[in-house]
């Protein structure tokens, strides 16, 4: 009876530490963007992950490892100024996002 319990209680264990490591996943290797005016598409493709917009607000759930500053200026290229931008987990500072917006090339 107690190794039945016992099992029980570490299958229940297993199951939470998997849980908490597929959030944990989602948020290294995800990002997500606010824009200053809203996007005139509900999705795109940046880089082969698939992005979905709602209102000012794009997200994805897995991006290529870049760095973000480059990251931030193809995607403000891309859809226009962006107002907070998160990629893989970080945060990027009001600084980064103003010369983020300056330094992309519209896309033509």
């Amino acid at each position: 009876m107690r190794t039945a319990a016992r099992a029980g209680l570490m299958a229940c264990a297993l199951l939470a530490g998997l849980s908490a490591g597929s959030a944990f996943a989602a948020d290294s290797e995800g990002a997500w963007l606010k824009l200053k005016t809203p996007p005139t598409t509900a999705q795109f493709i940046q880089d082969g992950s698939v992005w979905r917009c709602k209102d000012d607000v794009c997200s994805t759930t897995k991006v290529r490892a870049l760095p973000v500053a480059r990251a931030c200026r193809k995607l403000a290229g891309q859809l226009g100024e962006l107002a907070a931008f998160n990629y893989r987990g970080e945060p990027m500072d009001d600084a980064g996002i103003a010369e983020c917006n300056t330094a992309a090339k519209p896309k033509g």
